[in-house]
């Protein structure tokens, strides 16, 4: 057993001391090429092809392409906020009319009526309450037709709002003003309310052309603007 210890320990040194002993073969670079061979070409090969394999040496640069890396961040971009136009309050009286490019809106009368009657029918304002009639021309002047629309009419009496109603019959012959109105054209007609028998102050607002013209149509009456308004003439308007 001993004397197998003492013969590897002694071939371990004889591999210790051997100058080549364990190593494998390396050419010798002092031996001259063969005819015909170009080693520094076969070099060039080996190292072209290595650089070509090598990702980290031909990736782009992400500095050079990216186009949040070219210095100075621009500032973020915010959708910006319309600007909002005013719009105008065109008052309305028997005495003042309104007028644009696109149209002239005048008043005709206003006039109470208890009732109103017919062959066929009587409309009845009820007790206590009389009819309120406004009489309005509205000529249009803009390239297109225009739309007078009930939604758009806003009114109070003595503080309180009330709804516009409707008439079966037509006073002093006009037709209700909500209607088309062709372009170049001129209509008459009238808008009508209930409002108690001893009211003192009616406010009237149409806002049909606000979004469009930015404007807004007022008149506030009193007992005072009572007045008879012509018999309805389509060409006298």
């Amino acid at each position: 057993m001993l004397k197998k210890v003492y013969l590897t320990l002694l071939v371990m040194l004889l591999c210790i001391t051997i100058p080549g002993c364990g190593k494998s073969e390396t050419p010798d670079s002092s031996v001259s090429p063969e005819p015909g061979s170009n080693p520094s070409i076969e070099q060039g090969n080996s190292n072209s092809n290595d650089a070509t394999e090598s990702p980290e040496t031909d990736a782009p640069s992400d500095k050079t392409t990216s186009p949040e890396n070219t210095g100075t961040p621009e500032p973020e971009q915010t959708p910006g906020k319309a600007k909002k136009t005013k719009t105008e309050t065109a008052i309305l009286s028997l005495d003042q009319q309104y007028s644009d490019d696109s149209k002239t809106v005048k008043i005709l009368g206003l006039k109470e009526y208890k009732k109103l009657e017919s062959e066929n029918y009587t409309d009845k304002a009820g007790k206590g309450k009389k009819f309120l009639v406004l009489f309005l021309s509205i000529t249009n002047t803009a390239s297109e037709e225009d739309y007078i629309n009930y939604n758009y009419v806003s009114a109070k009496v003595d503080g309180k709002a009330i709804e516009n109603t409707f008439l079966v019959n037509e006073p002093k012959s006009y037709p209700t003003i909500f209607t088309h109105v062709p372009s170049g054209s001129t209509i008459g007609g009238f808008i009508v309310w209930k409002v108690p028998e001893e009211w003192k102050k009616m406010e009237f607002v149409y806002n049909g052309w606000k979004d469009r013209d930015n404007v807004s149509m007022k008149a506030t009456f009193t007992p005072d603007d009572l007045s008879d308004p012509l018999i309805y003439n389509a060409n006298n308007l």
